[in-house]
């Protein structure tokens, strides 16, 4: 076993090198003790403003420092590492995780400038992972998952730390797979579009649809549960948004060039996506320049619980309304001030949230608050789309509340291409 002596001295910051590091937590792993500790990787907070201000032999001298508190915490069967830059590892024993957590929360340093002693209180960002030892296939990931859950914490949640669980390490592995496979994916097409009918109910025809995007890897289906939220927390949701967008499009076109009369087409765009200025240019942009006509295309987005990115989404819709382009608001009455929308949001349809069927027993008070939007809704001259709809009693319900467009299992599942075009083709198939 290494002492605490031993990591002394190895490294300019005077603790033990990735390989050092490695080397004790591996001799850990030998003995059976890896579920005994906590993982840590953690970055300063601040010593880059240092370096500028003071220096980079300052900053040098506030990372010894550093290292020296980090160091006089230590018990003896715990271990530190030093990476590069402003960069730590850590093993700390899981009853001590917290304590060690709110230490590197708040160390204090000096610099010495122009004789000048001033104090700085440096804080970090931390992941955490409490590992097992039959967890630990390969000794590197006691320094790669807590990794992941720093990356985590700074650059997706921005928060100070985030401890990992072992499943939330697959899931964050499972999301890098995605998003180092997604600009393969869209230059081999391996992304399409699905259409799920909405139905007159009073009329049983069609009326219209949501453009829904799936993923085809390999031959087999992948969950947009999988893949949407990595791309939303990479920026890359915006890409795939406009490709499914241009793809409505186009197949629009095709359908009116083989002389099927087709029907309003709804494509989601992600809350995400509300802080690109040039969303709605870009969008106005893509079917204008397709050459379909605007009314065809339904521009939808989820309602937010965010009063900053309701703001955006006022916006937004404002503009796209300006610009001829129709909109919709979906899983109404989840989110922020979803009544006000109505009256702020130049809005052509609003689609009612599963939440209010997703019921086996419908109450008055159900009936009543459904009725009621609806009626508003309809006044103020916006459509209303029931979402979710699998069962009869639920279909009754919502016409019995004055709701006849049904977007549902009850009709139809989202359809590739080719069998949504044999519900265009005769749209009372559901007579």
């Amino acid at each position: 076993m290494m002492k605490k002596s031993e990591q002394r001295g190895s490294n300019v910051a005077g603790m033990a090198d990735e390989g050092l590091f490695l080397r004790y937590a591996e001799e850990i792993r030998l003995r059976g003790h890896l579920s005994e500790y906590s993982a840590f990787y953690f970055n300063i907070e601040g010593l880059q403003e240092i370096s500028e201000k003071y220096g980079f032999q300052e900053s040098r001298k506030v990372t010894r420092q550093y290292s020296g508190h980090l160091l006089k915490f230590l018990g003896n069967d715990e271990f530190l590492g030093y990476l590069s830059g402003d960069n730590f590892v850590a093993l700390i024993k899981l009853a001590r995780t917290d304590t060690f957590r709110r230490f590197i929360s708040d160390i204090e340093v000096e610099t010495v400038y122009h004789g000048k002693v001033t104090k700085h209180h440096l804080s970090a960002v931390v992941g955490i992972w409490e590992m097992s030892d039959e967890e630990v296939l390969e000794i590197r990931e006691v320094i790669s998952n807590p990794a992941l859950a720093f990356i985590e914490a700074k650059y997706i949640l921005y928060q100070p730390y985030v401890s990992i669980s072992s499943g939330r390490v697959s899931r964050a592995n499972q999301q890098k797979e995605v998003t180092e496979a997604f600009h393969e994916a869209i230059l081999r097409k391996e992304f399409l579009v699905y259409y799920q009918p909405k139905v007159d109910a009073a009329t049983n025809t069609l009326v219209g649809a949501e453009g829904l995007v799936r993923w085809r890897r390999n031959g087999k289906l992948v969950s947009p549960g999988v893949f949407i939220r990595p791309l939303e927390q990479t920026g890359d949701i915006l890409q795939l948004d406009y490709f499914v967008l241009r793809t409505i499009c186009n197949d629009i076109k095709q359908w009116k060039t083989q002389g099927i009369e087709p029907v309003p087409i709804s494509a989601n765009f992600s809350r995400r996506n509300l802080l690109d200025e040039d969303l709605a240019e870009n969008i106005d942009y893509i079917i204008s320049s397709s050459g379909i006509d605007k009314n065809l295309i339904e521009v939808e987005i989820e309602e937010t619980k965010e009063s900053e990115e309701h703001e955006f989404m006022t916006d937004f819709v404002c503009e796209l309304y300006d610009r001829g382009i129709r909109t919709a608001v979906d899983n109404f009455g989840s989110g922020f001030a979803s009544l006000s929308a109505l009256r702020e949001f130049s809005v052509h349809t609003i689609k009612i949230d599963r939440s209010f069927i997703n019921t086996d027993d419908f109450s008055q008070k159900d009936e009543i608050v459904l009725t009621h939007i609806i009626q508003m809704a309809k006044e103020l001259g916006v459509n209303v789309v029931t979402q979710g709809v699998e069962r009869e009693d639920q279909l009754t319900f919502v016409k019995n509340a004055g709701c006849n467009l049904i977007q549902g299992y009850y009709f139809d599942r989202p359809l590739e291409k080719s069998e949504f075009e044999k519900r265009l083709k005769k749209k009372d198939s559901y007579a």
